[in-house]
């Protein structure tokens, strides 16, 4: 086959998912891109610059004719829009004009609102098949009807698993006292602040790693915040390289995933923390609440209670929360192998 793979970002997870999906068997890769990688010697194109998160209906059909026009030139077998989510706001306006390829989509982030449900609806007719990353999001779009959906697994990205005083010592962290870890970008959806007000009435010993890039919480807010519990926090507030976030996540005992209610997704730190088997703690809502309970990974904690969130870290770190096979076997459909061959499948079904 001849799969063509359109993505609108290269950071955070997004070129260790296009590395999954790609490897030097027998079918044959064109990356459409903003910037060059270094991936396989894929050919690539490189599209023009957009504003995807502020993007005006002009330039957004301006983009896709660009990816069109290389889509004719390349005649794939497939055309796997990677990053789904950028047509919500236009309806999927200017899909239709790839009628005659096999067109995947991948959605991160799915609302129920009503006009994103009009949208959805407006995008799965215009393509052949659509994936998102949690049963909860899979069973929501099917409830409107839709049926050219499936569900893979967000998987994790080969983390290996390194000695976990090692890791904390590369920090600075102390050998024996519980590391709760807060992974990844400060974006305000991943509710970094909601933990810093948290941890001021969590009394039993711990630690803190804040491990990633400065975004909506910046150090000199994060620094406020701490005061009254500064020496029991690391702040690493970089653009993590892998050998940082993998240091980053075998540090830490018990992921902390204080995220906001409109988050609506799956979390890279949650697949990687479950590939280590480390305990998590998330909000009760939407995927990562049906995650968590579901699997048994940790405990969850009432979306956006800061009390509520005290009181799990208070629990897991009097009560060792123990593997269970459940998670054990939540754990094992994270393989990456798993996720391709689901994506393969996908591939290899007729157009309609």
């Amino acid at each position: 086959m001849k799969i063509m793979y359109v993505d609108i970002l290269i950071d955070g997870h997004h070129l260790s998912y296009m590395k999954s999906l790609i490897k030097s068997d027998q079918n044959e890769y064109v990356l459409v891109l903003p910037e060059k990688v270094e991936i396989f010697g894929c050919k690539q194109y490189i599209f023009k610059e957009v504003d995807f998160f502020n993007k005006k209906l002009s330039e957004y059909l301006s983009w896709l004719n660009e990816i069109y026009e290389i889509a004719k030139r390349e005649k794939p077998d497939i055309i796997h829009f990677l990053y789904g989510d950028v047509f919500y706001k236009f309806f999927g306006i200017g899909l239709s004009k790839f009628k005659n390829f096999k067109i995947i989509s991948t959605f991160h982030w799915v609302k129920f609102d009503v006009l994103r449900r009009i949208s959805l609806k407006s995008i799965f007719n215009k393509i052949d098949k659509g994936v998102v990353h949690t049963e909860f999001l899979y069973k929501k779009i099917k409830e409107l009807g839709i049926n050219n959906i499936t569900h893979i697994e967000y998987p994790q990205f080969n983390t290996p698993l390194l000695d976990n005083i090692e890791a904390k010592r590369y920090f600075g962290l102390k050998d024996t006292v519980p590391t709760l870890g807060c992974i990844g970008g400060t974006r305000h959806d991943k509710g970094l602040d909601i933990l810093l007000k948290a941890l001021n009435y969590v009394n039993s010993p711990f630690q803190l790693l804040i491990s990633g890039k400065e975004e909506s919480f910046n150090k000199a807010f994060i620094e406020e915040e701490i005061k009254g519990y500064s020496e029991r926090v690391v702040l690493y507030l970089k653009y993590l390289s892998d050998e940082e976030l993998y240091k980053s996540l075998n540090a830490s005992d018990i992921i902390v995933l204080p995220y906001r209610r409109n988050f609506a997704g799956a979390s890279g730190p949650l697949s990687e923390g479950v590939w280590l088997r480390k305990t998590i703690i998330g909000p009760n809502n939407s995927s990562l609440g049906d995650i968590i309970i579901n699997n048994e990974l940790g405990l969850s904690f009432e979306v956006e209670d800061i009390s509520d969130l005290a009181k799990s870290i208070n629990e897991l770190l009097q009560n060792q929360y123990n593997w269970t096979e459940k998670a054990e076997l939540y754990r094992k459909s994270l393989d990456p192998l798993l996720f391709r061959e689901k994506y393969l499948e996908i591939y290899l079904e007729k157009k309609d």
